[in-house]
């Protein structure tokens, strides 16, 4: 889907029925960042442990609480949720990722496999951003979640958030001293909070590829 050429969607195709889908920007932050948390909640805490109740899911203890955060991002993004969880799930997912390939989130801002932004803690300097390139107030906006996902990777590199992102994905290897001096002392002023493993990170690309690909996971939801 072309971004300047097609409409962008407000319902989804689940089972070959039409379903409204939350395409309010604030959706989709607030469903990354419970994706992000390495918390959950008691509902999912509940639903994890159901999911390790059956014998073919072998005990996958990270796995059972991923999807026990799909099942809440389903409340997020469904006025009504479809009957068909496994296809609710995978197009809520395909919403989430923008219509995008792996290889085309790979190349986007921000969509890396390291962290270099959250949306919780780097709220202020996203706001700032968008008053000061696009003159938009995000707090008194209604904004669809592609047209946000587009404008924050087209941020200008001089703006602050840019440059944060910059220091925190930068490869130091190979840096000169003084270079790498510099550096290592903005990674450290503008660390993120560590809520997510790199191996829960990739557990989460695992998953979540699997059911954008038409994975079966009929006997887990």
């Amino acid at each position: 889907m072309n971004i300047l050429t097609d409409q962008l969607p407000e319902t989804v195709l689940v089972a070959g029925q039409e379903y409204k889908i939350n395409t309010d920007f604030r959706v989709s932050i607030m469903f990354e960042e419970m994706i992000q948390d390495k918390n959950v909640t008691e509902e999912q805490r509940f639903f994890a442990e159901e999911l390790l109740n059956i014998p073919e899911f072998e005990g996958d203890e990270k796995k059972a609480r991923l999807l026990a955060k799909y099942n809440s991002g389903l409340a997020l993004y469904y006025p009504v949720i479809p009957d068909d969880l496994d296809g609710a799930i995978s197009q809520m997912l395909w919403f989430y990722q923008c219509g995008k390939t792996e290889e085309q989130k790979q190349s986007g801002k921000g969509k890396k496999q390291e962290q270099i932004y959250s949306f919780t803690h780097d709220a202020d300097y996203i706001y700032a951003a968008f008053m000061e390139q696009y003159s938009i107030d995000l707090n008194a906006t209604g904004l669809h979640w592609w047209k946000f996902s587009a404008m924050f990777a087209g941020l200008k590199e001089d703006c602050l958030i840019s440059k944060i992102m910059g220091y925190r994905a930068a490869d130091i290897a190979g840096m000169e001293k003084e270079q790498k001096k510099f550096y290592k002392k903005m990674k450290e002023i503008y660390k993120l909070p560590e809520n997510v493993s790199e191996e829960d990170r990739m557990l989460e690309e695992e998953v979540t590829q699997a059911l954008l690909s038409g994975g079966d996971l009929s006997n887990i939801l």
